[in-house]
């Protein structure tokens, strides 16, 4: 009886699944199928009637009342609701197909050399895919290691430009760098880096005049004037007069947006902003260290 459903779904198909006639079926029919499948010896004459009886088991057993799987329409004639339980009794089919292997190569045995077919044709696809994906491999293996090595020397070559980055960002005033660096590891004394780097500005002025003159008491663009004005500074760094004036407007700006700023208001520098600043200071340093005394 199990096998029931599977011949029902066999008419479906085989009848190209036309509702109202597909879907109908009589009980001697199915019982000549399984008596030409060899899977019953024989029907007495009323025995047919219980053959029907597959489907009706499966709609109680699972509650296949709404819709209803099977009616019995008289006759020896039974409905069954397809398409609508069409998926459920494919399911069926193949859970008999596993289980009982044997039963289902007797009803359907040109299935089963088809299937046996197809899958020595799958085998035999498979060995020739491998035999051509065998060097693919290989080339795919050997791209991965040259991948590899060139990631490897992108990581050495990124060392080594942050290496540069680093020198670049080197102060190299020896006092400009000892009184700033620490202050610039940190973001939230990124401005006191700033400030050390204008007091550092304006004592190197000082010194660099040299003496023990009224240098002493001044500070910020006063100081400024009083060492670089062109004509009347004290310190020279270009005979050409234009020069000497830029050097001098170039210090002034330094003093008035670098210095001035964060000593008087409470500012907020990243990292980058500050030490951009800092090497400017450090330009500054730089040629105060070329400056001729006047």
């Amino acid at each position: 009886m199990k096998a029931i459903p599977v011949l029902i779904l066999e008419k479906w198909e085989r009848e190209q699944r036309q509702e109202g006639v597909a879907n109908y079926f009589r009980t001697k029919d199915l019982a000549r199928r399984l008596e030409s499948s060899k899977l019953v010896a024989g029907f007495k004459s009323k025995g047919t009637s219980n053959v029907g009886s597959g489907l009706v088991k499966m709609q109680n057993a699972r509650n296949l009342i709404n819709p209803p799987l099977v009616r019995y329409e008289g006759g020896g004639v039974f409905w069954v609701n397809l398409p609508s339980y069409e998926v459920l009794l494919q399911e069926y089919r193949q859970i008999y197909r596993t289980r009982y292997s044997k039963y289902y190569t007797m009803l359907f045995p040109e299935e089963e050399s088809e299937r046996e077919r197809q899958e020595k044709e799958r085998a035999k696809t498979h060995d020739e895919i491998n035999n051509l994906l065998t060097p693919l491999e290989q080339a795919l293996r050997e791209r991965q290691q040259a991948i590899e090595r060139l990631t490897e020397e992108n990581r050495d070559l990124q060392d080594e430009r942050a290496t540069l980055q680093a020198s670049a960002r080197l102060i190299a005033d020896d006092e400009l760098r000892k009184d700033c660096e620490e202050f610039l590891k940190r973001k939230d004394t990124c401005i006191d880096a700033i400030r050390r780097a204008g007091v550092v500005l304006e004592e190197r002025l000082k010194r660099t005049i040299g003496g023990d003159g009224e240098e002493k008491f001044k500070y910020g663009l006063d100081l400024v004037d009083y060492a670089l004005r062109k004509g009347s500074g004290k310190l020279v760094l270009s005979e050409n007069p234009a020069e000497q004036e830029g050097v001098h407007m170039l210090f002034r700006g330094a003093v008035q947006f670098v210095r001035n700023p964060p000593s008087h208001k409470k500012l907020k520098y990243d990292e980058l902003e500050a030490r951009q600043a800092v090497s400017l200071i450090d330009y500054l340093l730089s040629l105060l260290r070329q400056i001729k005394t006047n």
